[in-house]
């Protein structure tokens, strides 16, 4: 406030100065939480204001991009809460599982954060989510936060939202019906007109496209993978195609090189994508079906508009394949020079007690809201810090 107990609003493009009588603050404060001007700030820009007083500086860069946000924070909150709307209306009850674990994952490729004395933060809610499963939750979901120290780009955060869900007694066509009503139901809650269906060339109303692994690299490639299953034979053709790659790399480092080279671009683009049956190298915790010449991992990954938006298991219940897999990743880990990570005999344990028949899903709830509201800067546009993610 001046001495004559007004403060001044100044459009920076004209350096107009503006007196606004005593409480109007609180009137432009509602225009900034709500996104846009009205009454008598109508005839400026939100992004051309700055309120001056005694008590208050100009605000930074940093601050007016939250302010900006706030619009697309509300609409955030409005699709998480259709989500679970979803979910209860299914009968799916909903967990909160800890943040701090003694195992955070043992996929190779993860990197976790460590969280003191002996423990990490959960890269993803899923050991215990299955603990769960094996406890009598049927139907369960979390809404949860994850922890990756690796890759960071518009569609990765080292600090997420997953959204996690599984079944018992259900086989993957569930799930796939799940993401299908799922997508549905958030776009016509978050979209409008005749394109709230459409996110860029994908249209959600027609049904999934269900293709294998095997058959996107033929049909996007050009290679049969059951034909370079020996490592110098998927190299060669990686030179052939001009795919640089490292000495060391291994046969599923090449495998994701000419992934994401020749094929990821191409999922998810008239319609969702079901790209399903991994190489068996890549199981993680899913079920693998035995095949002389191509035996594959009974998993899928969902894509819309060229974005990786879930990863699906058909749930290994068998404890001492789960332990070989562990330890067989932990020794990698280790000798690709990453922390010693103990296993997770709670989990291990609730396997010996009886896992039933399962599938489960994590799907990224920051790259759905990103999709559904046409956000050019990917995830990071979702939240509100994205400097600290």
């Amino acid at each position: 406030m001046d001495d004559e107990g007004c403060c001044r609003l100044v459009d920076a493009g004209a350096s107009l100065p503006v007196l606004l009588s005593p409480g109007t603050e609180n009137e432009l404060h509602r225009c900034f939480v709500a996104g846009r001007l009205t009454g008598v700030f109508a005839p400026y820009r939100l992004e051309d204001l700055v309120v001056l007083s005694k008590s208050h500086r100009a605000p930074s860069p940093e601050e007016r991009s939250v302010r900006m946000r706030l619009p697309i924070l509300a609409r955030r909150a409005e699709i998480v809460g259709v989500v679970r709307d979803f979910f209860r209306g299914r009968g799916f009850l909903e967990a909160e599982t800890p943040a701090r674990v003694v195992c955070p994952g043992m996929e190779v490729h993860l990197v976790p954060f460590p969280a003191g004395r002996d423990r990490w933060l959960a890269t993803s809610p899923e050991l215990a989510l299955k603990r769960l499963v094996a406890a009598g939750a049927e139907k369960v979901f979390e809404v949860a936060r994850a922890f990756r120290d690796d890759e960071r780009s518009p569609w990765h955060l080292s600090e997420f939202t997953l959204l996690e869900w599984y079944r018992a007694y259900a086989e993957v066509d569930a799930l796939v019906e799940d993401v299908h009503a799922l997508l549905l139901q958030t776009a016509r809650a978050a979209r409008s007109g005749e394109s709230a269906l459409r996110l860029g060339e994908c249209d959600l109303s027609k049904p999934p496209e269900r293709l294998t692994v095997r058959d996107a690299f033929v049909r996007y490639a050009e290679i049969d993978l059951a034909a370079v299953r020996e490592r110098h034979l998927l190299a060669d053709a990686l030179t052939s195609l001009g795919i640089p790659y490292d000495a060391d790399d291994e046969w599923d480092d090449l495998f994701h090189r000419l992934f994401i080279d020749r094929v990821e671009e191409h999922l998810g683009r008239s319609s969702i994508t079901i790209l399903e049956e991994y190489p068996a190298s890549q199981a993680a915790l899913a079920r693998i079906r035995h095949d002389e010449k191509w035996p594959v991992a009974l998993r899928f990954e969902v894509y819309v508009a060229g974005v990786e938006l879930a990863n699906a298991f058909d749930e290994l219940c068998d404890e001492q394949e789960q332990r070989r897999r562990f330890e067989r990743d932990r020794a990698e880990r280790m000798a690709r020079g990453g922390p010693e990570i103990s296993l997770d005999e709670a989990f291990l344990d609730a396997l010996c007690g009886g896992l039933p028949p399962c599938v489960g899903i994590a799907l990224g709830l920051d790259r759905l809201i990103a999709l559904l509201l046409d956000l050019p800067g990917g995830a990071r546009d979702t939240v509100p810090f994205p400097d600290l993610v």
